[in-house]
């Protein structure tokens, strides 16, 4: 099986932490700390392609 290019696998775990941090303010019901963490995540994914382009 081929592994996954880079850029797919850090957007399918940037989307799943966005799923399960939905999920989370749902079942809590309380969503005013959600938006700095999507944030925070959209920005560790970038950074994370940034690093992987700079080690090929």
């Amino acid at each position: 099986m081929a592994r996954l290019p880079d850029s797919l696998a850090i957007a399918l775990s940037a989307v799943g932490s966005c799923w399960v941090l939905a999920v989370i303010a749902y079942i809590v019901g309380d969503a005013e700390w959600i938006l700095p963490l999507v944030v925070l995540g959209i920005l560790t994914g970038i950074a994370e392609w940034v690093l992987r382009q700079k080690q090929k």
